[in-house]
C-alpha cells in the first residue's frame, strides 16, 4: 500500500512539474525528529544534629546553690511559747512598710519565739523599732541562743519613728529565740525583714 502511495505522489509531482507548478506534497515516509531533552536534578540536603544539651541553661542547682540562698525568718515555723501575741504581719515604721514582718501589738511585758534553724545559718538581719501608729514607750528586744533564759547574742531597744537594722551572729545556733520586754504592755513591736544568711 505504501509503494503505492509513494508511486502516486510521484506522479502527481511530475505531472504538476511539467506544467509549472510546484510541487509542495511531502511524501508520506518523511518523518520529522523532535529532540527532547530531560535534566535529571539530584538535590542533597545535609541535615545538622539537634543541639545537646547546654552545659548551663535548665541544669538543676547544685548544692552549693542551694545551701547559699537566704531564707526570711517568716518561712521558717516557730516553735511556739507561752504569752505570745507576736505574728507574721505586716508593720510600718517611720513611714517604711515592711511586708515581711514580725508584729506585736499591744506587746505584753515579757514575750518568747524561738525557732529551730539547727546551726544551718550565720547570721541574722533584721530591722527593730515601734510601728508608727504604736504609743512612744521603747520595748526591748533580745536575741537568744536556746530558750529564753539561753545565751544573749544580741540587744536592741525599739523605739519610735528611729528603726535601727540590726545583725546578729548565729552560727552554730540550733534554735533562736527572740525575747520582747516592754513596761506598759502598749507599744506595737515590728521586726521587719528578718533574714538569715547562710554565708
Amino acid at each position: 500500500m505504501a509503494a503505492l502511495v509513494s508511486a502516486f505522489t510521484g506522479v502527481v509531482g511530475l505531472a504538476l512539474g511539467f506544467f509549472g507548478v510546484p510541487s509542495f506534497v511531502t511524501p508520506p515516509t518523511a518523518r520529522t525528529a523532535t529532540a527532547t531533552a530531560t535534566a535529571t536534578v539530584t538535590a542533597t540536603v545535609t541535615a545538622s544534629p539537634a543541639p545537646g544539651p547546654s552545659s548551663t541553661d535548665g541544669a538543676a542547682p547544685s548544692a552549693s546553690d542551694r545551701t547559699a540562698k537566704d531564707v526570711p525568718l517568716t518561712d521558717v515555723d516557730p516553735l511556739g511559747a507561752g504569752y505570745v501575741n507576736m505574728e507574721h504581719k505586716p508593720v510600718t515604721m517611720d513611714g517604711k512598710r515592711f511586708d515581711n514582718a514580725i508584729t506585736a501589738e499591744e506587746l505584753g511585758s515579757y514575750e518568747t519565739l524561738s525557732y529551730s534553724i539547727n546551726e544551718r545559718y550565720k547570721s541574722l538581719t533584721v530591722t527593730v523599732g515601734l510601728g508608727d501608729d504604736s504609743p512612744a514607750t521603747p520595748a526591748r528586744v533580745s536575741f537568744k541562743s536556746g530558750g529564753e533564759d539561753g545565751k544573749t547574742l544580741k540587744s536592741a531597744t525599739a523605739q519610735i519613728n528611729r528603726p535601727v537594722e540590726v545583725t546578729v551572729d548565729v552560727t552554730g545556733v540550733a534554735i533562736l529565740s527572740i525575747v520582747a520586754e516592754s513596761d506598759d504592755c502598749v507599744c506595737t513591736l515590728g521586726l521587719g525583714s528578718p533574714v538569715l544568711h547562710r554565708g
